[in-house]
C-alpha cells in the first residue's frame, strides 16, 4: 500500500475521520446521564453466559510465619490493603505486618510497641516535614495514642521495596479507638473514633515555644472541649454512634463521616483545603432511597462503606454508599435545577481544583444490587463505573460479584432513545476465605471499555480474604472476544450473538487489537481473529438509508457509501490508538526556546502500538487497493459495486498513510528530544517560535504537519556540531515518509555549507560548497524564500557570491517553468491574476541577489555584468535597483541587451522615458529620441510642468532636424520625418499657447485652472472653450485664432476693440503707451497672421484711439507700434496706404483721422530713409532683416497724393511735412 498515492487532502480526511470517532468514544454518558431515572436495576450476562466480569487471576496465600502470628492472637486481629506500596497490612493484637502480596514471602514486621493497634491508614506526608525518601506516612492507632512511620517505597517488580522510618510523632488516644484513617492530598490526617467524633492529627516539622510538636484535635467538638481535662470528656461520653469509616475528596473538598446508625455526615475542608465546617448530616438515608425506589427496604438499612465518585467520572453524583444488601445508594451536592441542566453542572465541575461549600447533600439514586438478594455483603468496592461486592458464599470461601456498564447495550440505547439508562453485566467470581478489603491495583479506567488498543493492560483489583490475596482481572468486550475465539472449536452462535451484540465495526476494531496485541498471542486466536476480519468483515455498500440516517460511510460522486467493517474497525482501532496523544500539545514555548511536551513514556506505547498495526496491514496482500476487488468474488461485479469497492480502497489507502505519518512523527518527537530542540530552537526567529508553540500531534502528523517538522529539522541540522552524524541520514532512515527526498537533500546542503564554514583549507570548501549548490538547485523550486535566504547567507559568508545568483535564479526559474510570470508582468500585471503569486515568488527570489549587491554597495561594473542575462525578468529588476540607487548611467555602461526592452515596457515613467531618449541620443538613433521627446511632452499620465513638455517639444524638434544628416536618418522616410517635425511646431506653437494662459490665469491667482494647464497639452479648440473664452483672455484669443488659423474677421476685430479698449480704460495703465505697447508684445508674436493679427484693423483701431487721446497721441506712435512688433515698413505702408484711401474715399477724406493717417506715412518713409542712410549695406540689397523694404515708387505715389489733399485742406504744416519726405525720397531713389 503506497503512500504515495495519498494526497494531502485524503490524509486530512483520513485525520477528520479519526477525529470523529475518537468524538464518538468520548461521547460515552458519564454514570449521571445514565442514572437519571429515580432507581434502577437492569443486568445482563455476558457471552457465553458463563463469563465473568472479573476473573480470578491468582491467589496468593499468606505466609506461614503470619499464618503462626495468627495463631498467637490474644485480642484483636484486622487488616486491609495500601495498593499505593502494593502490600497488605496485618494487625495481630500489638504486631503490625505489611505484607507483599506480590512476593508471597515478603513482609515486614513492626512492633515497636505494646499497645493493640486498632486501626491503620497509610496517608500523604505534608511538605517539608520529612526527609525525600518518604513517600507516604504510615498512621497506627492504638486506643491509648497514634503515632506516625514514614514510609520510603520504591517501586519495581515483584511489589518493590518498602522502608519503615520512626518519626517519633504521637499524640494520645485518650482511650477512643479510631476505626478509620483518611488523608488528603496536601497532608491533613482525619481519623473517625469509635466516640462518634472525628479527629485530626495535626503535626509539623518541630515543637514550637508553647505548642507541641504534634496534637489530636476532635473537628466536630465545641470549643469548650480545648478546656476540659481528656479524663472528664472520656467519663462525659457516655453512650454515642461511633463512626465506621471517614472518605475524603480532594477535588471537592469535603469529607464524608459514616455512622454506625447510617448517618452520614458531611464536612467542607475549604477552598484551599485547610479549613473544617460542618455542612449537613443525612441521617434518613434509608427513607430517602425507599422513596426513590419502593422495592428498597429502607428500614434498619445498613451501609458498609462509602465510596467517593470523582469529578471526571460524574459532575453532579459526588457519593455512593453500599449497603449491606449490595444496593447502591448514590448521592449529588448539586442542587435538583442544576442536576437538570447540564451546562451549569459542567461549569461548576470545570473548577476542579477550588470547591464551593455545597447547600445540598441529597439521594438521587438507587440502584439495587445484581442477582437475588440474600446473602449479606460485607465488603465493597466501587470505582471506575466498577462495583465489586463480596458475600458469602460458603463456610471457607466468598463469592465476589462484579458488576460493569454494558458498553455496547448502553451506546445502542443511545443512538435510539434521547436518553440512555444504565445496564450493567454481571457475574460471580469464587475467592477463597472471608474477604477483608477489596481494592485496585493497576490497570486503566476506561468510561467506555470498547476503545480498548490492548489485550493487556487489563483493571487489577485485589481481594483480601483470611487466606490470603485473590488477585482478579475484569473483563471487558476484548477479553470476552478473546475467549471465544480461544476455544478448541469456536461456536458460530456465540460469535453472531456477540457480533449482533457490539457490532460488525467494533467486533473488527477488536479483532485489529488482538491482532496488533504486544504479547504472544495463541495461534487458535490469531487464525480466528483474521477469519472473522477477512470472511465476516462485511463489503462496501452502497447506502440504502436515508442521508440523514447515523451510517459510517463516504460521499461519493455516485451516492454514499457504506464501508466495510472491516474498514470502519481500522479506523476505530486507529483513531483509539492515536487518541492519548492526538490532541496533546506536541510543543510548548519556554521562554526564548521550544521543548517537546508530549509524554514520551505514553507516546512510545503509542507508536508501539501503531508499528504493531502497520507490520500487520503491510503483510496482508489483502489490504492493497489493487487486490480489495478480490473480496467481491461472490457478489457481481456491477458498477455500482466497483464504485464502492473503490471508495474503499482510497479510504483504507488514506488510513495507512495517516498512520505511518503518525509513527514517523513519534520518531521525529524522540528525536527533537535526543538532539536537544531547546538549545536549536533559540536561534530560531521569534515569531517562527511563537507560531509553532502549541502544536498539537496531530497538526504535525496532518496540515501544515511536514512544514513544521520541516522548520524544526533545519533548526536541528544549524546546532548539529560539526562532524557529528549526519541528520540528513537520520531523518531519511526515520522519518522518510514524512521527509521528501528535497527535504533530506536540504537537510544534507546545509550540513555541507556548515562543514564549508569550518573548513581549514579553500579546496575543500569549495568542494563542499560545490556539492551544496548543486544539491540545493536540484530542489531549487521546493525552497522557502526562507531556505533560500539562510542558504544563500551561508554561500555569501564563504564568499562564493555566484553561487548565491545561481541558486536564486535558479530558484526562480524552477518554481515558474513556464514564465507565466514574465507574461504577467507583460500584460501590465493586471490586480487579482492568479499568476501574481509566482511573479511574487520570482521577485522574492531576485531580492536574494539583491540584497546581496546592497550589502556590498559600491559594486564594481565587472560584477553586475557577471551577472546571468538569460533571466529577463531578473534583468529588468537589476535595472529597477540601479535605477533606484541613481545609478543609470552605470545602466548603460552595462551594454545589456535587454536596457532598451526595459525601458520600453510598462509602467512608463518619467525617470525611464528620460533615460530612453538619452539612451537613443547614445546610440545616435534621433528621430526615435525625438519620438520618445514627443510622448513625453504629450503624455498625460506623467507629472510634468508646462515649461518641461515645451522643453521636451523643442528637443524633439532639435532632434528631429539631427537626424537629417545622421547615418541613421535613411531607415526613415523624408516625408514622413518631415511630417514629423511640422506636427512637433505645431504642438509647440499650441504649448506656448497654453503657457501664456497659464501665467495669466498665474497673475490672476486662479491656480487650480493654472494647474490643471500642467497635465497635458491641450487642443487649440480646448483651450479656446475650457479657459480664453470664458475667462476673457484676449490676449490668449489671439494667439489661438494664429494658431488655428482662424478666418472670422469680425470676431478678431471685435477682440482686438475689446483688447486695446480695456488697456486704454485701465486706470493703472499708460493709456496710447500701453495700447501701443500691448499691440508690440501681440504682434511680434502674432506676424505675419492676417487672421490673428490683421493690420488694417489694428492700425484702423490705434488711429481712432489716438484722435481720441489726441493729447497723448505723440507724432510716430502707430508706425513705431508697428515696426516694434517687427513687422516690415512695406506692410505697415500698405496696411496704412490702404486705410488711407479706404477714408479718402468717404466723405470724411480730409478729415482728422487721414491727416493722422497721413502724417504717419510720411514719419514712416522717414524712418526708413533714416534707416536705408545709416546701413552698411548697398542699396537695394540687404539681407534678411534688411528685407525690411519700401516699394518707393508707390509710396511716392500716395505723398504726392496725400499733398493734394493736404493743399485742398489747406494744413499747410502737414503739406510741408509730406513734401519735405517727398523730396528726400526723390533724392535717395
Amino acid at each position: 500500500m503506497a503512500s504515495s498515492t495519498t494526497t494531502e487532502a485524503a490524509l486530512e480526511q483520513a485525520a477528520q475521520l479519526v477525529e470523529s470517532k475518537q468524538q464518538s468514544d468520548a461521547k460515552f454518558p458519564e454514570i449521571s446521564e445514565l442514572l437519571h431515572a429515580s432507581s434502577s436495576c437492569e443486568y445482563e450476562a455476558g457471552i457465553p453466559p458463563d463469563w465473568q466480569v472479573v476473573r480470578k487471576q491468582r491467589a496468593v496465600g499468606l505466609p506461614d510465619a503470619l499464618f503462626e502470628q495468627y495463631d498467637l492472637l490474644e485480642c484483636r486481629c484486622f487488616m486491609g490493603l495500601f495498593p499505593e506500596i502494593g502490600r497488605a497490612w496485618i494487625t495481630v493484637d500489638h504486631r503490625l505486618f505489611l505484607w507483599n502480596y506480590e512476593d508471597e514471602e515478603d513482609f515486614y514486621t513492626f512492633e515497636g510497641q505494646e499497645q493493640v493497634i486498632v486501626s491503620v491508614g497509610l496517608v500523604r506526608p505534608q511538605r517539608g516535614v520529612f526527609v525525600d525518601d518518604v513517600k507516604h506516612v504510615l498512621v497506627v492507632a492504638t486506643p491509648l495514642e497514634v503515632f506516625l512511620l514514614g514510609v520510603g517505597y520504591r517501586a519495581g517488580p515483584r511489589g518493590g521495596d518498602v522502608t519503615l522510618y520512626a518519626t517519633q510523632i504521637s499524640v494520645a488516644a485518650d482511650g477512643v479507638a479510631m476505626t478509620s484513617i483518611a488523608g488528603t492530598a496536601d497532608g491533613r490526617i482525619l481519623m473517625a473514633g469509635n466516640d462518634g467524633a472525628l479527629y485530626e492529627l495535626q503535626y509539623r516539622a518541630a515543637d514550637g515555644w508553647l505548642s507541641r510538636r504534634a496534637r489530636k484535635v476532635n473537628l466536630t467538638a465545641g470549643v469548650l472541649s480545648y478546656f476540659v481535662p481528656t479524663f472528664l470528656s472520656a467519663a462525659a461520653r457516655g453512650t454515642v454512634t461511633a463512626a465506621v469509616s471517614v472518605v475524603v475528596d480532594d477535588v471537592r473538598r469535603l469529607a464524608y463521616v459514616l455512622q454506625q446508625d447510617a448517618a452520614i455526615r458531611v464536612f467542607w475542608l475549604g477552598a484551599d483545603g485547610s479549613a473544617f465546617e460542618h455542612v449537613m448530616t443525612h441521617r434518613s438515608v434509608g427513607a430517602a432511597a425507599a422513596l426513590l425506589c419502593p422495592q428498597f427496604e429502607g428500614a434498619g438499612v445498613e451501609l458498609i462503606s462509602l465510596h467517593v465518585i470523582p469529578v471526571n467520572e460524574s459532575r453532579s453524583l459526588a457519593l455512593v454508599a453500599v449497603t449491606s444488601g449490595g444496593a447502591r445508594i448514590y448521592f449529588s451536592t448539586v442542587g435538583r435545577a442544576q442536576r437538570l441542566h447540564s451546562t451549569v453542572v459542567a461549569a461548576a465541575a470545570s473548577k476542579t481544583t477550588v470547591s464551593e461549600k455545597p447547600a445540598v447533600f441529597d439521594v438521587v439514586h438507587v440502584r439495587l444490587a445484581p442477582g437475588s438478594p440474600g446473602t449479606r455483603v460485607h465488603a465493597a468496592y466501587c470505582g471506575g463505573s466498577t462495583t465489586l461486592l463480596a458475600r458469602a458464599a460458603g463456610e471457607d470461601h466468598d463469592a465476589i460479584v462484579g458488576a460493569a456498564p454494558a458498553s455496547a447495550q448502553i451506546l445502542a440505547r443511545a443512538a435510539r432513545q434521547p436518553r440512555a439508562s444504565l445496564v450493567e453485566l454481571a457475574a460471580e467470581a469464587r475467592v477463597e476465605g472471608r474477604t477483608w478489603a477489596l481494592a485496585e491495583i493497576g490497570g486503566q479506567t476506561m468510561r467506555n471499555d470498547l476503545a480498548t488498543v490492548d489485550v493487556v493492560p487489563q483493571r487489577r483489583f485485589a481481594a483480601l480474604t483470611n487466606a490470603g490475596v485473590t488477585v482478579l482481572e475484569q473483563q471487558r468486550p476484548l477479553d470476552m472476544l478473546r475467549a471465544l475465539l480461544s476455544q478448541p472449536t469456536v461456536r458460530d452462535a456465540e460469535l453472531r450473538a456477540f457480533v449482533s451484540t457490539y457490532g460488525l465495526d467494533e467486533a473488527c476494531a477488536m479483532c485489529y487489537a488482538l491482532l496488533c496485541a504486544d504479547d504472544t498471542q495463541p495461534m487458535r486466536v490469531d487464525a480466528a481473529a483474521r477469519r472473522l476480519l477477512f470472511e465476516h468483515g462485511g463489503i462496501p455498500r452502497a447506502a440504502e438509508a436515508p442521508a440523514f440516517a447515523p451510517t459510517s460511510g463516504t460521499e461519493q460522486s455516485g451516492g454514499r457509501v457504506e464501508l466495510s467493517g472491516r474498514h470502519n474497525g481500522l479506523a476505530m482501532y486507529l483513531a483509539r490508538v492515536l487518541q492519548p496523544v492526538w490532541t496533546q500539545s506536541a510543543l510548548a514555548a519556554d521562554g526564548a526556546q521550544l521543548r517537546v511536551v508530549l509524554n514520551m513514556q505514553v507516546l512510545a506505547g503509542v507508536q508501539r502500538r501503531l508499528q504493531r498495526l502497520q507490520r500487520f496491514v503491510a503483510s496482508d496482500q489483502r489490504f492493497v487497493p489493487d487486490q480489495l476487488g478480490s473480496f467481491a468474488a461472490t457478489a457481481a461485479q456491477t458498477a455500482d459495486s466497483a464504485r464502492c469497492w473503490q471508495a474503499e480502497a482510497a479510504s483504507l489507502a488514506a488510513l495507512y498513510d495517516l498512520l505511518v505519518r503518525a509513527i514517523e512523527v513519534a520518531s521525529f518527537a524522540d528525536l527533537l528530544c535526543e538532539l536537544n530542540l531547546p538549545a536549536a530552537s533559540a536561534a530560531m526567529p521569534p515569531d517562527q517560535r511563537q507560531q509553532l508553540a502549541g502544536a498539537t500531534f496531530a497538526r504535525l502528523v496532518c496540515s501544515s504537519g511536514r512544514s513544521v517538522c520541516r522548520d524544526l529539522a533545519l533548526a536541528l541540522v544549524h546546532a548539529q556540531p560539526v562532524g557529528s552524524s549526519a541528520l540528513s541520514d537520520v531523518l531519511g532512515a526515520r522519518c522518510a515518509g514524512m521527509f521528501s527526498a528535497a527535504d533530506v537533500a536540504l537537510c544534507r546542503a546545509l550540513e555541507h555549507l556548515r562543514a564549508a564554514a569550518e573548513a581549514d583549507e579553500d579546496a575543500a570548501a569549495a568542494t563542499l560548497a560545490r556539492d551544496a549548490l548543486e544539491l540545493l538547485a536540484g530542489i531549487a523550486a521546493s525552497l522557502s524564500i526562507q531556505q533560500l535566504r539562510d542558504a544563500c547567507a551561508a554561500f555569501e559568508k564563504l564568499n562564493r557570491l555566484s553561487c548565491v545568483w545561481t541558486l536564486a535564479l535558479a530558484c526562480a526559474t524552477q518554481s515558474d517553468p513556464r514564465d507565466t510570470a514574465v507574461a504577467f508582468w507583460g500584460d501590465g500585471a493586471p490586480a487579482g491574476d492568479e499568476r501574481e503569486a509566482l511573479y511574487r515568488r520570482r521577485m522574492d527570489c531576485y531580492s536574494v541577489v539583491l540584497d546581496m549587491l546592497d550589502r556590498r554597495w559600491p559594486v564594481d561594473i565587472h560584477v553586475l555584468q557577471q551577472l546571468p542575462r538569460e533571466d529577463a525578468l531578473f534583468q529588468f529588476a537589476l535595472f529597477d535597483w540601479l535605477l533606484a540607487r541613481d545609478q543609470s548611467s552605470m545602466l548603460f555602461r552595462m551594454h545589456a541587451p535587454l536596457v532598451e526592452q526595459y525601458l520600453l515596457i510598462e509602467p512608463r515613467t518619467l525617470e525611464k522615458g528620460d533615460m530612453l531618449w538619452h539612451f537613443y541620443v547614445q546610440s545616435s538613433q534621433y528621430y526615435n529620441a525625438a519620438l520618445v521627446l514627443q510622448q513625453l511632452a504629450c503624455a498625460s499620465d506623467l507629472d510634468l510642468m508646462l515649461t518641461k513638455r515645451i522643453e521636451y517639444l523643442s528637443l524633439a524638434i532639435t532632434n528631429a532636424k539631427t537626424s537629417v544628416g545622421s547615418a541613421s536618418a535613411g531607415a526613415v522616410p523624408a516625408d514622413e520625418l518631415g511630417l514629423m517635425v511640422r506636427e512637433t511646431e505645431d504642438l509647440l506653437d499650441v504649448a506656448q499657447v497654453q503657457l501664456m494662459i497659464q501665467q495669466q490665469l498665474e497673475q490672476q491667482q486662479n491656480n487650480e485652472a493654472a494647474r490643471d494647464l500642467d497635465r497635458r497639452i491641450y487642443t487649440v479648440t480646448e483651450l479656446y472653450d475650457r479657459f480664453a473664452e470664458p475667462l476673457r483672455l484676449w490676449d490668449a484669443m489671439l494667439l489661438i485664432f494664429k494658431a488655428s488659423n482662424h478666418d472670422d474677421a469680425q470676431m478678431v476685430e471685435d477682440v482686438w476693440q475689446v483688447l486695446l479698449r480695456s488697456v486704454l480704460d485701465n486706470q493703472q495703465s499708460t493709456g496710447l503707451l500701453a495700447v501701443s505697447s500691448k499691440v508690440s508684445q501681440l504682434g511680434s508674436r502674432l506676424y505675419p497672421s492676417a487672421s490673428a493679427f490683421p493690420l488694417v484693423v489694428v492700425a484702423r483701431i490705434l488711429v481712432d484711439l489716438s484722435l481720441e487721446r489726441a493729447a497723448e497721441y505723440s507724432r510716430g506712435l502707430i508706425f513705431n507700434t508697428f515696426v516694434q512688433a517687427q513687422v516690415p515698413h512695406g506692410a505697415i505702408f500698405d496696411a496704412l496706404n490702404k486705410l488711407y484711401s479706404q477714408r479718402a474715399s468717404s466723405s470724411q477724406g480730409c478729415s482728422e483721422f487721414a491727416a493722422l493717417v497721413a502724417r504717419e506715412v510720411s514719419l514712416l518713409a522717414a524712418d526708413w530713409i533714416d534707416s536705408q542712410a545709416s546701413s552698411e549695406q548697398p542699396r537695394g540689397l540687404c539681407d534678411e532683416k534688411l528685407a525690411d523694404s519700401l516699394p518707393v515708387m508707390d509710396v511716392d505715389t500716395a505723398l504726392s497724393q496725400y499733398i493734394i489733399n493736404a493743399t485742398l485742406s489747406n494744413n499747410q504744416e502737414l503739406k510741408s511735412a509730406l513734401q519735405h519726405v517727398q523730396d528726400r525720397l526723390r533724392q535717395i531713389f
